[in-house]
């Protein structure tokens, strides 16, 4: 069973490897340029941001805490910096 999640988890991790491979560069680093003006969003977790459906700043800026949380890779610190560069704490 803990072996049977283990390779499901690494399926899914080669396979977003590859739908990124398939994806033309310049479509990714254009989506990854405007979502990494926002602090704390780097070129590395863009793309959990892109799928979770956060494709703009704006969408990112009003989303809530709850929400910004479900996405891999966000914590609290994350939302925190975020709040607190805005100005909205």
């Amino acid at each position: 069973m803990y072996i049977e999640k283990i390779l499901l988890k690494t399926k899914r991790k080669i396979s977003n490897i590859f739908n990124l491979l398939k994806k033309p560069r310049e479509e990714i680093s254009a989506r990854c340029e405007n979502l990494t003006s926002i602090p704390g969003i780097g070129a590395k977790n863009c793309n959990n941001f892109y799928k979770a459906g956060y494709m703009t700043p704006e969408s990112i800026i009003s989303a809530s805490d709850e929400e910004l949380l479900l996405i891999p890779g966000v914590g609290i610190s994350f939302v925190k910096k975020l709040r607190k560069t805005l100005g909205r704490i």
